[in-house]
């Protein structure tokens, strides 16, 4: 039986390698990005000028997009698109649980279905965000209709490791990967004051950090973050405090209209946004050094 027609609405850092794995797999791919296709394509994927034309060649659409107005406008275009064969759509951004919810809502008035299943990037060896797309080392974070979800779980599983149905209702997914980078953020930037400490004891990185990662204090941020980017200094994991500011924000915003504990959750906000405003387009791995260097204050 043949593999299902994907279509692939945005090709940037993790949608790029993300694209490039479902070709590998084996799937016939068209692909669409509004900052520009064809030079973000994988090879041998076909070329789209629009989400429309995905709608109506494609039986999946897979989105990965970075701003929550792009979701809505993408699904607002493929329920209007004439000739739809779309019948699914598999949604890999993180965008919170209301435009999750308002996405659903206008697909499923033109019988399409939505999944909300954003990615997170591995842990350890597998790394983060966009090393972790090119590996096919995802991790899906999945709600949706369970017929709808095992239809397409092959195509996840062509990019990520593990796929978690989390519930059937949209914004569930959601609510997962906004926990999950609030906890790394918070992760990072507990590390990141840690290390500065450490470091003015006469210690250094490599002892600190080989004692953590065998003792309780051991996170992603030891494990991957520091030793494979700060500590050489690459500081390239290829995404910038732009997309990190923007997961906590709207983690923050929904903790707070929703009632919830939230100190934490306001301190980190403002570190990551006082980041934002300071370092505009750093690799968010810059973190540590923006704290070294007093940006806190």
């Amino acid at each position: 039986m043949a593999l299902e027609r994907i279509g692939f609405i945005g090709l940037g850092n993790m949608g790029g390698p993300m694209a490039a794995n479902l070709v590998k797999a084996g799937y016939s791919v068209i692909c669409y990005d509004i900052a520009g296709t064809e030079e973000r394509a994988p090879k041998g994927a076909e070329i789209a000028a629009s989400a429309t034309q995905i709608a109506g060649g494609a039986d999946f659409v897979v989105i990965s997009v970075d701003k929550q107005n792009s979701v809505e406008s993408i699904a607002q275009e493929i329920a209007e698109a004439n000739n739809r064969t779309v019948s699914i759509v598999i949604d890999t951004s993180t965008i919170g649980s209301h435009t999750a919810r308002a996405a659903e809502a206008r697909l499923r008035e033109v019988d399409v279905t939505y999944i909300d299943s954003p990615v997170a990037g591995g842990s350890g060896s597998t790394g983060v965000g966009h090393a972790a797309a090119k590996s096919a080392a995802l991790t899906f974070i999945v709600a949706g209709p369970t017929t709808a979800v095992e239809q397409v779980r092959p195509v996840m599983e062509a990019m990520g490791r593990q796929v978690f149905h989390v519930g059937e209702e949209p914004g569930q997914a959601q609510a997962i990967k906004l926990i999950n980078n609030f906890v790394f953020s918070a992760s990072l930037i507990a590390v990141s004051e840690a290390m500065v400490y450490g470091l003015n004891q006469n210690l250094d990185m490599k002892s600190i950090l080989e004692v953590l990662n065998v003792s309780s204090g051991q996170n992603v941020a030891t494990s991957y973050v520091f030793p494979t980017l700060i500590e050489p200094e690459t500081y390239d994991v290829g995404a910038t405090i732009e997309i990190l500011a923007k997961d906590v924000s709207v983690y923050a915003n929904e903790v707070w209209n929703g009632n919830s504990p939230n100190a934490v959750g306001a301190l980190v906000n403002k570190i990551c946004t006082d980041m934002e405003k300071e370092m505009p387009g750093a690799d968010w791995s810059r973190m540590y050094p923006f704290i070294r260097d007093g940006g806190e204050g």
